[in-house]
């Protein structure tokens, strides 16, 4: 089960931000402008003017619903993600925090409250194929301003689409915005040795994830919550070692 909580957890970082499922925006100490009159690579040009002045983004409390073989899990989700250094989750469920995990470029590290174990990888795995994700490819999907770091990978493919992609030795990497509102069409991360794979697509309100990474596959919707930018929260990984059981996975 933590396994499955953990890629929702994904799931959601590819959902919230970028395409803005009745998030709102709250003001903190600095907010940028997410509107532009032009499109395409030179609107999000445009965007990315405010890029230098956001350290960290989070949002709070989005509610969201999971369907996967007929099963369904309602949680608040927050995501706190530190500039180029970490990404901090929490799930709450009926009021009690089920999952706490964080991501780093080294490694993941995923609380299991309910059932005292703490689980541990590697976000790179030092021998054989690599995962179709690491630190950097989830940050790009936390919030469209990380990308802002990547518009030289960005390309136009039609009226309608603007891509940026970042294609690795075996792995397919791609993320697709809708070239009119900056927002996200699609993403695609596929291993073209394991087969592995981790993608998503705009279905009206909400995305359809495909996945065998982790977990089965999933549907999501997510809506409400709040967008701060550059707000400090206090990120706690730590346990008693004492009560809790470690797994490397």
């Amino acid at each position: 089960m933590v396994l499955r909580f953990f890629h929702i957890v994904l799931v959601l970082l590819a959902v919230l931000t970028l395409t803005q499922c009745g998030v709102k925006r709250k003001v903190s100490s600095t907010v940028p402008d997410e509107k532009t009159s032009k499109v395409g690579i030179e609107g999000f040009t445009d965007l990315c003017q405010a890029y230098d002045s956001i350290n960290s983004i989070l949002i709070s409390k989005a509610e969201a619903l999971f369907i996967s073989n007929n099963e369904r899990y309602e949680a608040l989700v927050s995501i706190y993600a530190i500039r180029d250094s970490l990404i901090y989750m929490s799930v709450v469920n009926s009021g009690f925090e089920v999952i706490r995990a964080s991501i780093d470029r080294d490694s993941i590290i995923v609380i299991d409250r309910l059932n005292k174990i703490v689980y541990t990888s590697p976000v790179r795995k030092r021998l054989g194929h690599q995962n179709p994700v690491d630190f950097s490819d989830i940050q790009n999907l936390v919030s469209r301003y990380y990308l802002c770091d990547e518009i030289e990978k960005a390309r136009e493919l039609d009226f309608s689409r603007l891509a940026f992609e970042f294609n690795e030795p075996y792995i397919k990497k791609s993320i697709v915005l809708n070239r009119q509102t900056l927002l996200m069409d699609r993403f695609e991360f596929v291993h073209s040795e394991t087969k592995s794979h981790f993608m998503g697509e705009r279905t009206g309100g909400a995305f359809k994830i495909y996945s065998n990474f982790i977990a089965d596959e999933f549907e999501v919707e997510a809506r409400g919550g709040s967008l701060s930018y550059n707000k400090s929260i206090n990120v706690k990984m730590q346990v008693n070692r004492r009560k809790y059981t470690f797994v490397n996975f």
